[in-house]
């Protein structure tokens, strides 16, 4: 039986633990238990759903406790999980509470007191579909006369069933580039109101993490209800959720939920500080606030020793509110609860990279066809080098995928690289002195023994080379990492392409001792990639954490196959800010004459 659990649990995604944390944490909030017990849970869950290295991994590494939120009990009861395949406390814990209130949990809007009252109110039995029995209670009205529920409620259930079974549910979420784009075009809509004064995203999107659920809009207005029905005359409005004085929910016609909350100039700075840090970083703020008699909310800061004579004190501004707590202000990537506080208090935060910082793009893909390995790109060279002038770039690469092993022998390859560069060059030549310069790269695969997939024989055609894994990704972490060492230690390597391997919502990270990679990469002088596309974003911010605490530099590129794909820049720089980078951690932020002497050695 031991054995069984055991397979099973192999197939255990980090999205799974994390699940099953949420769970405990929900029993505890029935059960009445101590506040910091389920915020532990909940905080270890965040963290365990956007690790990209399976916590399995990460346990039999003995590495569990360097996971941000994993305390020494959660610790010890995810090892039982992964020797045994159950964990009794959990167990424990969840007894005698319905398995149907767990699955609500996934509806917008439940928490755990709302799914479990539901689902003994209505008796929903463990051999039920909770969730067809919940809209039949819906549609017979049966909720609306629970205690602490009503007509308004029993509709909002309804509407979230909806939501669940389109997939648009809190669990499905958006990639970044994708929510940006919505919000921004209902920001520029919002804008050309004369009532609107200041205007920001909020939540996830605003600290730009890699998904994004709902879309949060604040706006600073003193004609509250002025903006909230320009608002709703946006054309791309499909459904009205609910319409309040200050806030409104809408359904786009792609599906996609927006809400706004607008608030008086005079406390804005406030709500926005308060609906745009993590749960974490909220909560930690709260308590470092507390420490000072003080207390905060939406609304402004309370003095709790006066709290019966004064109200709220207001603020305009962020930068005014958290200068009133004694903290410099804190720039939204970094609001996770991961040190930015104390850092904030110390005046040692960092001085993020801007988007404005990056001067090339070393990772773009050609429709010179070299019959390669993997997709081709769908831009000439010039058109290429047109939209890097655009975009006001110093250099760039042309990091075509290397040619194809497979219809191909060493003589072969080396002709057609050879053929890229007499063809490179040419363009050099025939090109004026004052444009964008440019370099001869490749995006070489990494084979499942460490090997790179060109001939040594070609390096005296390329300047210098990416390396990537494109393949064989369930490797064990030790052969991964002997794999990735072995590649890196080819002449011309100078940059490991997104490292990780993983596809968000649908690989995982490989799993590898990357401590013994980045410093490998340090001694080597090799930069770690922050790949812009939307679907990597890797590195992913908390090993950028890691690796600049390690001293390792690095590089920012799109991996661009078509030329509009060179705009993603913002969502790499956006990685990278998340992951604390400064300018100065980043080699291409660095003038042309200086990057060519790292990039070639000089």
């Amino acid at each position: 039986m031991r054995s069984t659990n055991l397979v099973v649990l192999a197939c255990m995604t980090n999205k799974e633990v994390a699940v099953m944390l949420r769970e405990v944490a929900a029993a505890f909030v029935i059960k009445n238990e101590n506040r910091f017990r389920i915020i532990a849970y909940e905080r270890a869950a965040d963290s365990i759903e956007h690790q990209t290295q399976s916590v399995e991994e990460l346990w039999k590494e003995g590495k569990i406790k360097e996971i941000p939120g994993i305390g020494p009990n959660i610790a010890q009861h995810l090892g039982e999980l992964f020797t045994k395949g159950k964990v009794a406390h959990f167990e424990n814990e969840k007894k005698g509470l319905p398995k149907a209130m767990f699955s609500l949990l996934n509806l917008p809007g439940f928490g755990a007191k709302k799914a479990f009252k539901l689902t003994r109110e209505l008796n929903i039995k463990d051999s039920d579909d909770p969730f067809k029995k919940l809209k039949e209670a819906a549609q017979a009205n049966k909720i609306a006369s629970i205690e602490g529920f009503g007509e308004k409620s029993e509709q909002d259930i309804l509407t979230s069933l909806e939501s669940f079974q389109k997939k648009e549910a809190k669990l499905s979420r958006m990639l970044l580039p994708i929510a940006y784009d919505i919000a921004t075009r209902v920001i520029n809509y919002l804008k050309k109101s004369n009532s609107v004064i200041e205007i920001y995203p909020l939540g996830s999107l605003r600290r730009m993490v890699a998904t994004v659920g709902d879309i949060d809009i604040a706006i600073s207005s003193n004609q509250a209800e002025k903006v909230i029905e320009y608002f709703l005359k946006f054309p791309e409005v499909g459904k009205i959720i609910d319409k309040g004085k200050e806030t409104t929910s809408v359904v786009l016609k792609n599906g996609v939920q927006v809400d706004i909350m607008v608030q008086p100039e005079i406390a804005f700075g406030a709500l926005l500080q308060h609906f745009t840090g993590s749960k974490h970083h909220n909560i930690a703020l709260r308590e470092y606030a507390l420490k000072k008699d003080l207390s905060l909310s939406e609304h402004g800061i309370k003095d709790l020793k006066r709290a019966k004579e004064q109200k709220s004190k207001e603020f305009s501004n962020e930068e005014v509110f958290y200068n009133f707590l004694g903290l410099d202000w804190i720039p939204p990537e970094l609001r996770e609860d991961t040190g930015e506080i104390e850092a904030a208090q110390k005046h040692n935060l960092p001085n993020l990279v801007e988007l404005s910082d990056i001067k090339g793009d070393l990772h773009l893909h050609s429709n010179y066809d070299l019959k390669p390995s993997h997709d081709l790109g769908h831009n000439s060279f010039l058109e290429i080098l047109n939209k890097a002038t655009e975009l006001k770039y110093e250099y760039i690469a042309f990091s075509e995928h290397n040619p194809k092993q497979s219809g191909h022998n060493i003589s072969d390859i080396i002709d057609i690289i050879k053929r890229r560069k007499q063809t490179i060059d040419k363009i050099n030549y025939s090109l004026k002195s004052d444009r964008v310069h440019f370099f001869n790269m490749m995006e070489t695969d990494i084979l499942p023994n460490g090997y790179l997939a060109l001939p040594k024989q070609t390096f005296e055609y390329i300047d210098a080379t990416i390396i990537s894994i494109h393949s064989s990704f369930d490797q064990s972490s030790s052969d991964m990492t002997k794999r990735i060492l072995k590649a890196l230690s080819y002449s011309k390597v100078k940059i490991f392409g997104h490292p990780t391997g993983r596809l968000i919502e649908r690989r995982e990270g490989v799993n590898a001792n990357w401590f013994e990679i980045f410093n490998f990469c340090k001694a080597k002088n090799i930069a770690l990639e922050i790949n812009a596309n939307p679907n990597r974003l890797d590195l992913p911010d908390m090993l950028v954490r890691e690796a600049v605490k390690n001293g390792n530099k690095f590089v920012i590129d799109t991996d661009a196959h078509q030329i509009n794909e060179m705009n993603l820049m913002r969502f790499g720089v956006s990685v990278a800010r998340r992951g604390w980078l400064e300018k100065n951690d980043i080699l291409n932020t660095l003038p042309y004459s200086e990057f060519k002497k790292w990039l070639l050695n000089l």
